[in-house]
């Protein structure tokens, strides 16, 4: 009995120890995952358990979960969405102006940041915002849909919030440059401007 009991703990500490392990994993549509087991105690079920689980009292189940990565587009959605800006409208501008590299390291910052704001503007809204920490992803992030929403406050169109947002401000479509019309005729303004 008691060399049983033995290799009981030792397959049970084992797999304790196996089941606390985290093991990422990309998804088929390419988000990050962290797979986990839980061992968990339950209640002694004879027709779950065997005999020694239940006459020593140690009853376990186990769960497993995914735990999704958090990304930059859920920071930037859940920004937009709390600013009363459409998420995809962000993400729409962000593709554009830098494509959204290195979506799950929150540490990485290309110049002017993931929708491209430029020093005066990042500046100005930084402390306006009364923002810490400096040029952040983050930041960046807040700065920019804060100043896409002041330009649809100013136009109440989000497309010539856009333009305002890459220009300074709106200019009727007749007046366009080659590359104004390029980067604002890459979205469908039906689905914002109603």
């Amino acid at each position: 009995m008691s060399k049983c009991l033995v290799t009981f703990f030792l397959v049970f500490a084992s797999f304790s120890a196996f089941s606390q392990q985290k093991k990422d994993t990309i998804l088929p549509d390419g988000r990050r995952a962290t797979f986990e087991v839980e061992v968990v105690p339950c209640p002694c079920d004879s027709a779950k358990h065997d005999s020694i689980s239940i006459s020593l009292n140690q009853c376990h189940d186990t769960t497993t979960y995914l735990l999704l990565a958090r990304s930059i587009f859920d920071v930037a959605d859940s920004i937009a969405s709390s600013m009363g800006v459409p998420p995809k409208l962000v993400y729409e501008i962000g593709m554009n102006e830098s494509r959204w590299l290195n979506p799950y390291d929150f540490d990485y910052l290309i110049k002017d940041g993931d929708l491209q704001v430029i020093d005066r503007t990042f500046h100005h809204f930084y402390k306006k915002l009364g923002l810490t920490g400096g040029k952040t992803r983050y930041n960046y992030l807040v700065v920019a849909i804060y100043y896409l929403k002041q330009n649809y406050d100013t136009y109440h169109s989000w497309k010539k919030a856009r333009y305002a947002y890459g220009r300074g401000m709106w200019k009727p479509e007749s007046q366009w440059s080659s590359l104004e019309r390029s980067f604002m005729n890459k979205i469908d303004w039906s689905k914002y401007d109603h």
